[in-house]
């Protein structure tokens, strides 16, 4: 199925809250790098949030590859497995202004949803997507509930 913008089941799941619940789920954002090849970063909830159905704004480490390639070609692909659903969410991005006054300074972009495809297996039921287990759950739930404020900024 293919859509223009986000389910409020997405929008619940990229806004901002219960971190504490979400915290063990990771997802992919894809990028092309300059020699064309395909380029996958792992993103937390704490780095994404959803502004409205079709407008997310995301939170990196400042320098990064992704950050690199998503200046460059002002796209990129984030990916989401959530209660046997695969979400993959076309996006076109701007670098949003740097805040002076960060907590936790980032390259932050704004993302506008250009299609949503969710994929279900009629045969089979997906289960899990990546998971990890964070070595400070406090520290890091902190700091996404900081980032997480810095981007609606």
């Amino acid at each position: 199925m293919n859509f223009t913008q986000l389910s409020p089941e997405w929008m619940e799941r990229f806004n901002g809250q219960d971190l504490e619940q979400k915290q063990h789920e990771a997802m992919q954002l894809l990028t092309v790098s300059e020699d064309g090849w395909p380029h996958q970063a792992m993103i937390s909830v704490g780095e994404v949030v959803a502004i409205a159905p079709n407008l997310l704004r995301l939170a990196l480490w400042p320098g990064t590859q992704t950050s690199m390639n998503m200046s460059r070609t002002g796209k990129a692909t984030l990916i989401a497995v959530h209660q046997q659903s695969l979400l993959s969410i076309r996006l076109e991005v701007t670098s949003l202004p740097q805040l002076m006054e960060a907590v936790h300074p980032r390259d932050r972009f704004e993302a506008q949803v250009l299609n949503v495809r969710v994929d279900h297996a009629p045969y089979a039921e997906i289960t899990s997507g990546i998971t990890f287990q964070l070595k400070d759950e406090s520290g890091a739930i902190t700091r996404w509930r900081e980032t997480i404020e810095e981007l609606r900024q």
